[in-house]
Parts: C-alpha cells; sequence; structure tokens
C-alpha cells in the first residue's frame, strides 16, 4: 500500500501567492491619472440658458478623457492635446466646444482635482 501525503506543498503554495500579489501591484501602481485633467469642466448651453457641468468619467489609452453630466445626457472629450473635441453626431449645444484646457481654467470654468501632498 502506498503512503499518500495530505500535507500542502508549502514552496508551491508560497510562490502562487506571491506571484499573484506581484501581478496585482504592478497592475495597480501602473495606471495613474494624467496630472493636467481637471475633475469637472463647466459649459454654457445658450439654448436654455443654463450651465451644465461635466465630471471626469473615463480617461482612454490613447490620452483622451471623457467628461459626463451626473444624468449622462451629455458628454465632451478632450482630446490628448486638452481641446474639447465638438460633437460629430448633432451640433455643438453647449461653449466650451473648441476651447483648450488653459481657456477654460483662465475663465474659471473648471474645478480642478485636490492631490494629495
Amino acid at each position: 500500500m502506498a503512503m499518500v501525503s495530505y500535507v500542502p506543498k508549502l514552496p508551491l503554495a508560497v510562490t502562487t501567492v506571491l506571484s499573484l500579489l506581484a501581478a496585482l501591484t504592478a497592475g495597480a501602481v501602473a495606471q495613474t491619472i494624467p496630472p493636467n485633467l481637471p475633475a469637472a469642466i463647466t459649459c454654457y448651453a445658450a439654448a436654455d440658458q443654463s450651465w451644465r457641468i461635466g465630471y471626469l468619467f473615463r480617461v482612454n489609452k490613447n490620452g483622451d478623457a471623457i467628461y459626463m453630466t451626473p444624468d449622462g445626457r451629455l458628454s465632451a472629450t478632450v482630446n490628448a492635446k486638452g481641446v474639447v473635441a465638438g460633437p460629430t453626431n448633432r451640433p455643438a449645444g453647449v461653449d466650451c466646444y473648441g476651447k483648450t484646457l488653459d481657456e477654460l481654467r483662465s475663465s474659471g470654468r473648471v474645478m480642478e482635482f485636490q492631490r494629495a501632498k
């Protein structure tokens, strides 16, 4: 009759756990928010004379940032060069399209992240 060991293979288990932790840590460190993107941008809609606030929703791997209103009905893309791109499927309904983040900043129409020190 053969002896079967039910003791776990400790070196294999330790290696597996350490490999998993290393992979998770490396993935988390690699992603950072670009430092020049504001938390939100403010645009004026002349049609109904109201201000719209778009909050940073997503940053694509090409550097484009998507800002979206809380109701999800209006979005704006800030391209990697810092310009608010106009919509391609409809007329522009707000005044921030075509402006740069620097122009919006100079007119007080961005909300910046409060970075931890």
